[in-house]
């Protein structure tokens, strides 16, 4: 399944997000694939928020993975700074992928085949100076209700 949402400026973007992150469960991971500066830090800070991180997120290009706390565990993953897929398994991803909490990946085209056929896959394309077409699709079950629930939105 698949839909696009359209979002007009950065506050949307993040509520979109905070009403992603409000229907993910333990085990949820959401991949996120955008030219840089699409939004994918914005629509992560909303998917934190619907987690219930209060804490500011911000992207961990430098530290590769930030943990937060929320109502449940909240990884953000940013692989930006990888060239390889290679160098993605020498991270131990597994265990944030596998684990108890969220997963928020940035940059999930450097880890492709390294990735369940479980995750929401989210693409972001620039329309203009605020404007984004944002892509939701999912193969997993699991996503339908999701999906068509944001669709409504």
């Amino acid at each position: 399944m698949k839909t696009t949402i359209r979002t007009t400026n950065e506050s949307e973007t993040i509520a979109l997000g905070e009403r992603i992150g409000s229907m993910l469960r333990p085990g949820d991971i959401v991949a996120l694939t955008g030219e840089l500066g699409a939004g994918k830090t914005t629509l992560t800070k909303g998917i934190a928020r619907g987690v219930g991180v209060e804490a500011e997120v911000a992207s961990p290009t430098f530290t590769l993975i930030h943990e937060h706390k929320g109502r449940i565990p909240f990884y953000h993953v940013d692989l930006y700074r990888l060239e390889s897929e290679d160098l993605v398994g020498d991270l131990g991803i597994e265990e944030y992928l596998y684990g108890k909490g969220v997963t928020v990946i940035e940059w999930s085209e450097r880890m492709t085949s390294l990735l369940p056929n479980s995750a929401l896959l989210v693409s972001i394309d620039v329309v203009d100076d605020a404007k984004r077409d944002i892509e939701l699709s999912a193969s997993a079950p699991r996503w339908t209700q999701v999906l068509q629930e944001l669709a409504r939105c």
